[in-house]
C-alpha cells in the first residue's frame, strides 16, 4: 500500500516537488480519501514504518498527512518515534541533525492541528517544555518552542500568561540566536491576526516587538 501512496507523486508535474514536498503530500492524503474503510485503514496503519526514515521526506509526509486528514493515531504514532529518536545535546553552532529537525517539524506539525491534540502530544510538549532547565543549545531551542506552541494551543491556560512566563525564561538564557529564533515563532503564531498582533505588543519589549514584527514597525 505504501508503495502506491509513494506512486502518487508521480502523477504530478515532473518539478512540482523539486523544492517543496507539499503538493506531494496533498496529492498523498487526497488518494486515501478516495480509499474505502478496509484500504484507507490498512494504508493508515502502515504509514508509521515511514516514520523511521527521520532523515527523508517520509517522515514528514506521515505528519503532513496527519494533519490533512485529522487522523491523531498517525499524530500519536509521530510522538512515540520522537521519543525513540530522544533529545541530545547540541551547541548552538553546530548543524541541525536529523532528530532535531525531526521534532522541529513535529512540534510545527502540532501548532496546526485544530482542537485539542490529545494527552499523548500534550504529555510531549510537557517533556520537552522541561528542558527551559538545560543549558545546551538543543534542548533549550525545543523547550521553548515546545512552551510557545502549548500558549497557542491553549493547553496549559490563557494565552497571555503563558506567553509571558515563557518569555521570563528566554530572557534569562540571554542568547542572541535562541531569542531571535523564539520570536521568529512568535511571528508566524500571532502575527497573522489583529488580535495576535495586540497580544505581541502586550508581551514583548519594544526591542523584541521590533525584532519579532518589523513589518509593523513605522520607520
Amino acid at each position: 500500500m505504501l508503495q502506491q501512496l509513494e506512486a502518487r507523486i508521480a502523477t504530478l508535474p515532473a518539478d512540482a516537488t523539486k523544492h517543496d514536498m507539499e503538493p506531494g503530500f496533498e496529492v498523498m492524503a487526497q488518494w486515501i480519501q478516495t480509499l474505502d474503510s478496509a484500504r484507507r485503514a490498512e494504508v493508515l496503519s502502515e504509514l508509521p514504518t515511514w516514520l523511521r526514515d527521520a532523515n527523508s521526506w517520509h517522515s514528514r509526509a506521515v505528519m503532513a498527512i496527519a494533519l490533512k486528514l485529522r487522523e491523531r493515531q498517525l499524530l500519536e504514532a509521530a510522538v512515540r518515534e520522537a521519543r525513540t529518536l530522544g533529545v541530545h545535546d547540541l551547541a548552538g553552532g553546530e548543524e541541525y541533525p536529523p532528530w532535531l529537525i525531526y521534532h522541529l517539524y513535529l512540534l510545527s506539525t502540532i501548532s496546526h492541528w485544530q482542537g485539542d491534540p490529545g494527552s499523548a502530544v500534550r504529555e510531549y510538549m510537557s517533556g520537552l517544555r522541561s528542558g527551559v532547565s538545560a543549558t545546551s543549545y538543543s534542548r533549550r531551542l525545543l523547550a521553548i518552542r515546545a512552551w510557545f506552541t502549548e500558549c497557542l494551543l491553549e493547553v496549559t491556560g490563557p494565552r497571555k500568561l503563558c506567553l509571558t512566563e515563557g518569555l521570563i525564561e528566554l530572557r534569562k538564557w540571554r542568547d542572541a540566536r535562541l531569542l531571535r529564533s523564539a520570536l521568529s515563532l512568535l511571528h508566524a503564531y500571532f502575527a497573522r491576526t489583529p488580535e495576535g498582533v495586540i497580544l505581541l505588543r502586550e508581551v514583548l519589549t519594544k526591542e523584541e516587538y521590533a525584532m519579532a514584527c518589523p513589518e509593523l514597525v513605522a520607520g
